[in-house]
């Protein structure tokens, strides 16, 4: 009977495991094990994770077949800085050296007191008239060649709450609150894949937008890649790389204190593969998604978004740009 029972036992035993290891092969196979699987893989951090949307200047951006710099987004639709952590491969922020062979390409004198035309252009490339606006719609500044001055080594780009005589969209006359200053480097250079450092002190302020971007050389939008961007007195830089229609990868990122009470320098290391942004040599940002492949200008510009009172009041000042190139 013992032996009988011993027996039994056995057998309900290699029974319950038999029936417990088919539930698991069913589990396992079964489409939602699968589902929860594949999210599981796409769930961890990387650049393409962070493609979101913001509004854009794409109307006028259509009409026109310009590069259009992406207008601001409202707060609700602003990108968190935890959106642009870099990837989960990058455990540690690397520190910006060139890389090995490249030379210097450009690196154009501020000396003096008028700004080299032959290099730099005072408003984009579209501008008909004396002066010029990217986006009438939403931005308030007019862009005048009197804003960009050339002092003490500097390249000054100087908003002033004035009001300026301009153009619509449509070509007709306008009034706008504010006069700035931006130059692009479109008649002078154009490159593909390099480093570029610019040095600057941003301006804090109501309204201020100040920029520093690359945009394409073919004269269409996207792509654009934002080296910096900063609003009005926001503790936190911006990076973007705008991709296809109004999608971005990027967002705000770690930034080293009040960059208006000193200059500093930020950076993009382009290669065919990746593009990198840095902070005073220290990486903050990126990706592999979305690199351009194509010859892009660099710009910067101080735009203003506010006509209220005491906005539109500041001055970016440029050291240096400088290129880097195998």
């Amino acid at each position: 009977m013992r032996s009988a029972i011993l027996v039994s036992s056995v057998l309900g035993a290699v029974l319950v495991l038999a029936v417990g290891l088919v539930a698991f092969m069913v589990v396992k196979d079964s489409p939602s094990g699968a589902v929860k699987a594949d999210a599981l893989t796409h769930a961890t951090p990387s650049a393409k994770a962070t493609e979101s949307t913001k509004p854009t200047k794409s109307a006028k951006a259509k009409k026109t077949a310009k590069p259009a710099k992406s207008a601001k987004p409202t707060p609700s639709a602003k990108p968190t800085a935890s959106a642009a952590r870099p990837p989960a491969s990058s455990a540690a922020p690397s520190v910006l050296t060139v890389p090995a062979g490249w030379t210097l390409t450009f690196d154009p004198s501020f000396a003096g007191s008028a700004l080299n035309t032959g290099t730099w252009a005072t408003c984009y490339y579209w501008a008909t008239t004396d002066g010029c606006n990217d986006n009438p719609a939403t931005e308030k500044e007019w862009y005048l060649a009197s804003q960009d001055q050339v002092s003490g080594g500097d390249l000054n780009l100087v908003a002033q709450q004035e009001s300026t005589e301009g153009v619509s969209s449509s070509g007709a006359a306008e009034d706008y609150t504010c006069r700035s200053g931006m130059v692009s480097s479109a008649p002078g250079f154009n490159f593909t894949y390099g480093l570029i450092s610019v040095t600057a002190k941003i301006p804090y302020n109501a309204g201020l937008w100040p920029a520093l971007w690359l945009a394409a050389s073919s004269h269409q939008w996207p792509p654009e890649l934002d080296i910096m961007e900063h609003w009005h007195s926001e503790p936190q830089v911006k990076v973007y790389d705008h991709t296809v229609g109004t999608k971005y990868l990027g967002g705000a990122v770690p930034t080293p204190g009040n960059m208006s009470t000193g200059f500093h320098t930020y950076s993009l290391l382009w290669t065919k593969s990746r593009v990198t942004w840095y902070i005073d040599g220290v990486q903050v940002y990126t990706t592999t998604s979305y690199v351009p492949q194509q010859a892009m200008y660099f710009i910067a510009n101080v735009a203003d978004d506010s006509t209220a009172a005491g906005a539109c009041s500041g001055t970016m000042q440029i050291q240096s740009v400088k290129v880097w190139q195998s």
